[in-house]
């Protein structure tokens, strides 16, 4: 505090800034956005349609700020609110939604849930995203040709120009119409630089259209099918063995407060817990829907129907195109040897590759073999890719 005939006007600038003013610079904004933020409530939504929300925000205020700052949010024009990426057509995400959570409360915000899990059948989620692809196909198609449009325009204009110029005309640096030749020149250029790069976003646009119209195929491929298959069984197992209990270390603390780390079986909180029995319903569903899929398919003859019962060893299997001799049967799959090494040499050990039966695309008996691709198969040295190219055309 100064002392001196100073002082007491000092005392009036304190009374007139008010209880705060001794603060320094980054303390008093602290206390400020406190200020602002205490008391509004901010709302975490989520729903099967419009995903994981943040409602309730303002342009520039520090939620504003946080979550634009933070790499799993980004704004959303449709929904109006800050969006949880791939949040939506999904239920939600609890440590995703607890960690905004705390960063909300910490600026200062009362944070109020509304969570939605419901979801339809997945047969319905199935129909629901063919349709959005579907119009993504259509929205994509008639962007791509209104960019093609553009770029027709545009490279319509660079040719009028370039069609007035006779050939091999140069510009006249000495003439009273070299400006204006020179400026027609290169705005000509620059717009057939823009034809390009228009006609080239046209060409993605289409390329996206396509693919987005072969989705529905590519996601009911039968290989695909088989590995999304397997892909939710394990997630399955590893929900299942965390909800009941897996070893490991166990971190607790003493009545001193300090870290004690012991060995033993480590239990889910109840709030985990929940969200694990939630995920296993889910994924059931998602199970018994798709094995449907995959054995409608084997029924039509598109999916492999291949299993131990079929094949046996010394049998030969079809893999994207090549064949190869069974050398073990599994229940899951089969061993071949692997395509990419020469047959072995006599008292040497034959490289083998483990491929599922999902991925089997053929199968024959060795009397079905054609025998010279029999000898050329194990002669060693022989290059088998080369062999199965040669074969097959």
């Amino acid at each position: 505090m100064r002392s001196g005939p100073c002082a007491g006007r000092d005392l009036a600038t304190a009374d007139r800034l008010g209880p705060h003013h001794h603060l320094e610079p980054m303390a008093r904004r602290e206390f400020v956005m406190t200020a602002h933020t205490s008391g509004t409530t901010l709302t975490i939504h989520h729903d099967y349609e419009s995903g994981t929300t943040v409602q309730g925000t303002t342009r520039g205020s520090a939620a504003h700020q946080a979550l634009k700052a933070h790499r799993s949010w980004v704004w959303s024009r449709y929904a109006g609110a800050w969006l949880l990426r791939s949040s939506r057509h999904r239920q939600s995400k609890p440590s995703a939604i607890a960690e905004i959570e705390r960063v909300l409360t910490g600026l200062g915000y009362t944070v109020e849930q509304d969570i939605d899990d419901a979801l339809p059948s997945v047969a319905q989620q199935e129909a629901d995203l063919a349709a959005r692809m579907e119009e993504r196909v259509d929205r994509l198609t008639e962007r791509a040709g209104r960019q093609a449009a553009k770029a027709a325009a545009t490279r319509a204009k660079a040719d009028a120009v370039f069609a007035t110029i006779p050939l091999g005309q140069p510009m006249l640096a000495d003439h009273h119409s070299y400006r204006a030749d020179r400026n027609r020149r290169e705005r000509a250029w620059a717009n057939l630089d823009t034809s390009i790069e228009q006609a080239d976003y046209a060409a993605e646009l289409a390329r996206r259209a396509e693919t987005a119209a072969h989705h529905r195929g590519a996601r009911n491929n039968p290989v695909t099918v088989a590995n999304r298959i397997e892909t939710l069984e394990a997630n399955q197992r590893r929900f299942q063995r965390e909800l009941e209990g897996e070893p490991g270390w166990i971190t607790t603390t003493d009545e001193h407060g300090q870290p004690q780390h012991r060995w033993g079986i480590r239990r889910p909180s109840a709030e985990r817990a929940g969200h694990l029995r939630r995920e296993l319903a889910t994924l059931g569903e998602q199970i018994a829907y798709w094995k449907d899929v995959y054995a409608q398919l084997q029924a039509e003859g598109t999916a492999s129907p291949l299993g131990p019962g079929q094949v046996s060893k010394g049998h030969w299997v079809a893999c994207r195109g090549m064949w190869m001799r069974v050398v073990r049967v599994n229940t899951k799959s089969v061993s071949v040897p692997n395509p990419i090494y020469p047959p072995p040499q006599p008292g040497e050990k034959e490289t083998t590759v483990t491929i599922p039966w999902h991925k089997l695309s053929g199968h024959r008996t060795p009397e079905q073999m054609p025998p010279e691709f029999v000898e050329a198969y194990d002669a060693p040295g022989t290059n088998r890719v080369t062999l199965r190219l040669r074969e097959q055309t």
